[in-house]
């Protein structure tokens, strides 16, 4: 029902074929904030004839989060062009990653639920950092350089991160060449900027494909990603061309990510009906019913993820090893790798373990 009323909002579908009761209405409300999905859901039910809408008092709690979100929309907008000027004045380009850069994709723009603005300023961490100093950015003194970016909160309580690399790495088994790889192809693409009407730089959507892929694939193994990056995907691939995706999939080949990439052309094929002449590659059904099932659970990039509490530790280590095989349809390198590592830990801490006789450390 949820992926119904998304089809809707997005004009893929333009009815509705469920009359939900009161409690679903609830818990439509319930898995759209949880995957920051408010917004764009609105828009699917504000068309809806007044007799199938939700109940008056949700209605109005709906509207009311829509209109906030298209506030913080125009507000991000004004922070992004803001920061574009204010490093173009000292001599940086910058270019806005994600977030409003994909908001523009959407049929409407303000209905997209933000969260914080990256912009990537080349010249590596050094030079960005002189450069935040140089603007009078306060608490900067505790970073390093190892991360990708440099995180604040501004005067208007819009968490910032500045980019000094265009992302993180992934997580596959050759992590630091294949980290190498990705910044390789990335950097020059970020030489194709358009200067786009709300005043900031968008990078072309072929540095996006690559970059986003990138993003979803590295927390789909670590934290969770929820459905409104998998919208922002689909939306670059419906504006994608065919060149755009065959040298995306080439790449997506060399690094070592085609189980993953499948999975998640499953998960687009599946919710938003992407047709499979719009995707990398052929989608992977076992590895989408991995990604789905755990997107609903999980919801935006794991944020609501619960756990339970006082689970025995035997329990625990169970569940965290059948967890690890349970993403080997997506990544079976980094699953290898993670579940060798763990081993190799456990073997080598035995001694230690009878000497302080403890099972967990």
């Amino acid at each position: 029902m949820f992926c119904e009323l998304l089809r809707v909002a997005l004009g893929l579908s333009q009815v509705f074929p469920y009359i939900p009761t009161d409690k679903e209405w609830q818990a439509l409300y319930t898995m759209a904030h949880r995957q920051t999905l408010l917004g764009v859901a609105y828009n699917a039910i504000a068309r809806l004839p007044k007799e199938s809408q939700p109940p008056r008092l949700l209605m109005l709690l709906w509207a009311r989060d829509a209109e906030a979100i298209c506030g913080k929309n125009r507000l991000m907008n004004q922070e992004s062009a803001r920061y574009t000027q204010l490093f173009a004045e000292r001599g940086f380009r910058s270019a806005i990653l994600k977030g409003q850069a994909n908001a523009r994709l959407y049929p409407d723009p303000f209905s997209r639920q933000p969260g914080d603005i990256d912009i990537y300023v080349p010249g590596g961490y050094d030079k960005v950092l002189e450069l935040l100093q140089c603007l009078g950015i306060p608490n900067l003194e505790h970073l390093t350089p190892d991360y990708h970016d440099i995180e604040f909160v501004n005067e208007k309580g819009v968490l910032v991160e500045v980019h000094h690399k265009p992302t993180s790495a992934t997580y596959a088994v050759r992590l630091n060449k294949t980290y190498d790889e990705i910044l390789k192809v990335l950097e020059p693409e970020l030489e194709n900027l358009t200067l786009t009407p709300e005043g900031f730089y968008s990078p072309s959507i072929r540095f996006a494909l690559l970059m986003q892929l990138v993003h979803l694939y590295k927390h789909a193994l670590l934290s969770g990603i929820g459905f409104r990056q998998y919208m922002d995907y689909y939306m670059l691939l419906t504006h994608s061309t065919e060149a755009d995706r065959q040298y995306t999939w080439e790449f997506v080949k060399k690094i070592g990510m085609r189980q993953g990439c499948a999975a998640i052309m499953g998960v687009l094929g599946r919710v938003f009906k992407l047709p499979e002449d719009k995707m990398l590659c052929k989608p992977s059904k076992l590895g989408c019913n991995v990604l789905y099932r755990a997107t609903f659970a999980e919801g935006d990039f794991g944020a609501k993820r619960t756990y339970k509490r006082n689970v025995n530790v035997f329990k625990r280590w169970f569940n965290d090893r059948v967890n690890n095989l349970c993403i080997f349809p997506v990544a079976p390198q980094y699953c290898i790798y993670k579940e060798s590592k763990y081993w190799i830990n456990t073997i080598s801490l035995i001694p230690e373990r009878i000497r302080r006789r403890k099972i967990a450390l």
